[in-house]
């Protein structure tokens, strides 16, 4: 049962990257057109932060896990 959740959580992670990959690169393309909204905006950052945030996590898990 264990696998299972493993599993998952590997899919979630997955389809949550692509799907805000894909919505930053739309924020992205708006940012460019016109001034965003408050609401845009912060996303755009929170992507941003969510990114690094991420990366940071995946060396850590790589080099001392």
């Amino acid at each position: 049962m264990l696998v299972l959740a493993d599993i998952l959580m590997a899919i979630y992670v997955g389809v949550m990257i692509i799907s805000s990959a894909s919505y930053f690169r739309h924020l992205a393309k708006t940012k460019k057109r016109r001034k965003l909204s408050t609401y845009e905006y912060a996303m755009y950052i929170i992507i941003q932060i969510a990114y690094l945030l991420f990366a940071i996590g995946l060396l850590i898990s790589v080099f001392v896990g």
